[in-house]
């Protein structure tokens, strides 16, 4: 019976100690109904809103009017919501970069690939956690939202670029505006999150 509490005890306090593993997708926003839309139903929308912005600086000939009056109908006739879709797209590259303001969460595990901001004796002690390799060095930089700052005062040496790892910690919502150094210059980040790491692990291996 004590063996068994034992066990009962042990796998508890695991269970309590181990990491919540969330995912890059969880970081973005709520996805609105504009961006979830086929291809062809939001190019329908993108003509819509053509003709609506050279209708705010002259008047519209009769081919033209006939043209907008024929997509608001084949969009209504979709079961599209015209006026709420062209409220989402004159939102959408904005949302790209909005953050989840309010999250805090305490123990979790993201993984992804580390770009190096500050070193102490040739190991990195700040990084910028992106999801994908040769986000932000080699690409275009990710929006705030798959970007994380990663504090680890502990250091890590990172293999290379291309390693993918485990990052434990902390995370909360965080602005932040930094520069990583290039070959060819600095290139211009903007953190949308802030990790308090205590472990970086590469991929393969247990935190």
């Amino acid at each position: 019976m004590k063996h068994l509490l034992l066990i009962i005890a042990v796998t508890f306090t695991q269970s309590a100690l181990a990491s919540e593993t969330i995912t890059w997708q969880s970081l973005k926003p709520l996805t609105t109904q504009y961006q979830a839309i086929s291809p062809a139903n939001k190019a329908l929308i993108n003509e819509i809103y053509a003709y609506e912005v050279a209708q705010e600086t002259r008047q519209l000939s009769r081919a033209e009017m006939e043209g907008y009056n024929q997509r608001v109908l084949l969009a209504q006739k979709f079961n599209l919501n015209v006026r709420e879709l062209l409220e989402q797209r004159a939102y959408s590259e904005v949302e790209a970069h909005n953050t989840v303001s309010e999250l805090s969460v305490e123990n979790i595990r993201l993984t992804g690939y580390l770009v190096p901001l500050a070193f102490k004796n040739k190991t990195g002690t700040q990084f910028v956690l992106v999801p994908t390799a040769g986000a932000c060095t080699h690409t275009a930089p990710a929006p705030s939202s798959q970007t994380v700052l990663v504090n680890f005062p502990r250091g890590y040496e990172l293999p290379s670029l291309y390693t993918r790892v485990w990052v434990k910690g902390d995370i909360k919502a965080y602005s932040q505006m930094t520069s990583i150094a290039l070959s060819d210059g600095n290139q211009a980040v903007e953190t949308g999150y802030m990790i308090q790491a205590t472990a970086i692990k590469t991929i393969n291996k247990l935190l």
